[in-house]
């Protein structure tokens, strides 16, 4: 079987299982890009594919830089080889392979986080940011107020619909997450007021088709909020808010901070994330300096004796 074909059977699947499509297109792009290095290496059917290859393709990756210039980073690597790995999980789940070419290969992990992590007053800052009078100002708070207070990612974000909502028990059922899964979460009280707010008098100003069952929705067309959209948003109040460059993963990384910060258990904290591994959320336990800082301050003795003398 041809490449191509095999992918577009792999996109089929994808479909099939309600990915994103944000997940597809990302898939999409990343099995052209290892069709062209596969055919450039003289490979074109799915039986000529070896595991040397797909170490060309890892290797390939780690020295191609971005739009910008810059080198990919693991981060991107490890989801580029992870995408391909379920592609050819899937055809030889399908038989149309003997042996799996891609079952050995080595996914590179990112052991760090992005290093911004909003303060408790930034992050407060930033979603008082929207004006509390307009319908798009309202909508945008309680985009914000979700963001930070529940942490979902930014496509879970874009995917809610009203029916998602159990304000009456402060529940968000968030559909479709990583890995195909579902997850229940509660509701801050602060989300859950700028909810009331926007679905009392906001979205019905929004709302163009009553049939429409995205919660946020574009303030001209009144459809679904593209994750694009809430990305363009979020940055456009964090320069009002003073805290230019955030985006929507780092107030998942703040609010899941903020959490462990505030003495929440970690296995809690997965949970909220929704990650598939404990060790994914163990990398938000590691102290930033400035906590390293106020420690010394509190703590060292050499420290203490200098604030004596200064006191003095």
């Amino acid at each position: 079987m041809r490449i191509p074909a095999a992918a577009e059977a792999f996109l089929e699947a994808l479909r099939a299982r309600r990915a994103s499509d944000s997940l597809v297109c990302q898939t999409s792009a990343i099995l052209a890009r290892l069709s062209f290095h596969l055919s450039e290496n003289g490979v074109r059917d799915l039986q000529g594919v070896e595991e040397a290859h797909l170490v060309s393709f890892a290797r390939m990756l780690r020295g191609s830089l971005t739009p910008r210039g810059r080198p990919l980073s693991l981060t991107t690597q490890g989801v580029y080889l992870q995408r391909v790995k379920s592609f050819f999980a899937f055809v030889t789940r399908r038989g149309w392979l003997l042996r799996d070419p891609a079952a050995e290969l080595a996914i590179p992990a990112a052991d760090y986080l992005p290093r911004r992590v909003l303060s408790e007053r930034q992050a407060e800052k930033l979603v008082n940011a929207p004006s509390p009078y307009t319908k798009v100002g309202k909508r945008d708070r309680a985009i914000l107020e979700v963001l930070y207070g529940t942490g979902i990612r930014r496509g879970e974000c874009a995917r809610l619909d009203v029916q998602d909502l159990d304000l009456r028990e402060g529940t968000l059922l968030v559909r479709n997450g990583k890995g195909m899964k579902d997850r229940l979460l509660p509701i801050p009280e602060r989300a859950s007021r700028a909810l009331v707010a926007y679905l009392g008098d906001a979205r019905p100003l929004l709302l163009k088709d009553p049939a429409q069952p995205a919660l946020f929705l574009t303030a001209w067309w009144g459809r679904r909020l593209s994750e694009a959209a809430l990305s363009f948003l979020l940055r456009r109040h964090a320069v009002a808010a003073g805290t230019p460059g955030v985006h929507p993963h780092a107030l998942r990384h703040t609010c899941a901070t903020h959490l462990l910060r505030g003495g929440a258990d970690i296995r809690h904290v997965q949970e909220v994330l929704g990650h598939r591994w404990i060790k994914t959320t163990a990398l938000y336990t590691r102290v930033s300096i400035e906590d390293l800082r106020r420690v010394f301050a509190r703590a060292h003795p050499r420290e203490r004796t200098r604030a004596s003398h200064r006191s003095r």
